[in-house]
């Protein structure tokens, strides 16, 4: 599946469904942006409770990470012909696999910003080997934090320059938002996020319900008839 095919197979799961998978992105920016608004009430006080107060916030801001797969687990459940909802954004903690996904993604977020003060090419570079990391829970819930590292860079092996040049064919998208004064994110971020779910479902060799396995059903009576055809030749 090239880019292309990815973007238009975003198109047909979105269909009918724009505007509330852009209310999910929505809650899922404003449950993230939580600690940062926590942030600048805790530095209006006394230093020792706006000390607690960010110290709160950046606990939060960890905790709040699996938040995350909760969109990607939407995307996936409408692929698939299922009805998404709100409360995918507890799948993590309902299904008791937040604290992996939490090391998971604390552990390559370090990469990254070690990479970031070394030098920006390998910032960037491990941040696209990671990339897939909550997307790698979807298969199996029950992974630990190094198996879904270690998946995702497999993935990403000679992928990341393709899912680069992806990101990069929705600058045209973004730079319009603001001369709509933001309407056209109604449609770019759900697009953005089903997008990114297809390079997934491509490059892990994921099936959708929408993309059935082939099956080859070999046809017995002519393989029969070709190793008499073989014995006869030899006779």
């Amino acid at each position: 599946m090239n880019r292309i095919e990815m973007k238009n197979k975003a198109k047909e799961v979105l269909k009918g469904k724009v505007f509330f998978s852009f209310v999910v992105v929505l809650l899922f920016g404003l449950v993230m942006g939580l600690p940062d608004m926590l942030i600048p009430i805790s530095g209006s006080g006394e230093r020792a409770f706006a000390a607690i107060g960010s110290l709160f916030a950046a606990v939060l801001g960890i905790f709040l990470i699996p938040v995350r797969f909760g969109v990607v687990q939407y995307f996936h459940d409408i692929s698939n012909g299922r009805e998404g909802r709100i409360d995918d954004f507890l799948t993590p903690y309902k299904e008791k696999f937040w604290e992996e996904m939490i090391k998971a993604r604390l552990i390559a977020s370090i990469y990254t910003v070690l990479g970031l003060i070394c030098f920006i090419i390998p910032g960037i570079y491990m941040a696209f080997k990671y990339s897939q990391i909550e997307y790698c829970f979807l298969d199996n819930k029950q992974i630990k934090y190094k198996e879904a590292m270690d998946k995702s860079a497999q993935i990403m092996k000679n992928n990341k320059m393709e899912l680069f040049v992806l990101s990069l064919s929705f600058i045209g998208w973004m730079l319009l938002i603001p001369l709509t004064l933001g309407i056209l994110a109604i449609y770019v971020a759900p697009y953005l996020e089903a997008t990114m779910l297809q390079f997934y479902y491509a490059k892990s060799g994921t099936l959708t319900s929408s993309q059935p396995e082939v099956v080859v059903i070999e046809d017995i009576s002519s393989t029969k008839e070709e190793k008499k055809e073989d014995s006869d030749f030899w006779k």
